[in-house]
């Protein structure tokens, strides 16, 4: 049995390909991470509407159920609906902020989760730190890197310029991410690397900030409107 072609890729959007999915049926279709929850869920809830139409046809409620809740009104009716709406809305909101099958990276960028989190960043450093553990050079480990983790991990992919606090739409390349100068290396007077802090998406204006390899704060600038 075969579900839908849905994208498909890996952690960090470098295998991205349609394929077809096989349902999965356990425990394991409820992680949002598992695509093939996505045709289980399809599979499921056809046949639970099945069941549900056939109940229907054939059950009615009683009198005082039918009174007690006031199944004649149509606002009833509109306010059920509205909460099954916001159900629905609440889980969206959350594979959006968190990331899930459902929505890839390479089709909507990092998440906001993965951005606060430094997750393209932390994968970046720690295959850096693996080559040059190899006795590879640093302008080696650099250039073995995949450009989309870089790109990824890139300013303009921040989740707040996008969505929402987009300027214009995206047919005006607003919120896109369309150049990239690559990452630079910068060094202090003593040649220790320096590493530039992610903006968080919380802040418009965020300033520039240093950090060394441990961590500890070696340049502020202020962010200035000009």
């Amino acid at each position: 049995m075969h579900g839908p072609r849905i994208w498909v890729s890996d952690p960090y959007g470098l295998t991205r390909k349609v394929q077809f999915i096989n349902p999965t049926l356990g425990v394991e279709g409820f992680d949002p991470f598992v695509p093939g929850g996505i045709a289980s869920h399809h599979i499921e809830t056809r046949t639970l509407g099945i069941l549900a139409g056939l109940f229907h046809l054939s059950v009615h409620p009683p009198q005082h159920l039918y009174k007690g809740l006031h199944m004649e009104n149509i606002e009833t009716v509109l306010s059920s609906s509205t909460v099954v709406v916001f159900f629905t809305a609440f889980i969206v909101a959350g594979t959006m902020w968190y990331g899930s099958a459902t929505t890839p990276i390479e089709l909507f960028g990092p998440t906001r989760y993965q951005w606060d989190q430094g997750y393209f960043q932390q994968e970046i450093y720690r295959r850096v730190g693996t080559r040059m553990s190899e006795n590879q050079s640093l302008s080696e480990s650099w250039s073995k890197i995949p450009e989309k983790i870089a790109f990824y991990d890139y300013i303009e992919n921040n989740p707040t310029k996008g969505g929402l606090f987009r300027a214009s739409s995206m047919d005006n390349e607003h919120g896109i991410a369309i150049r990239w100068l690559r990452h630079p290396l910068f060094r202090d007077k003593e040649r220790r690397a320096l590493f530039v802090c992610h903006m968080p998406i919380f802040f418009e204006a965020f300033p520039i900030v240093f950090v060394d390899g441990d961590e500890i704060v070696k340049v502020d600038v202020p962010f200035r409107r000009a």
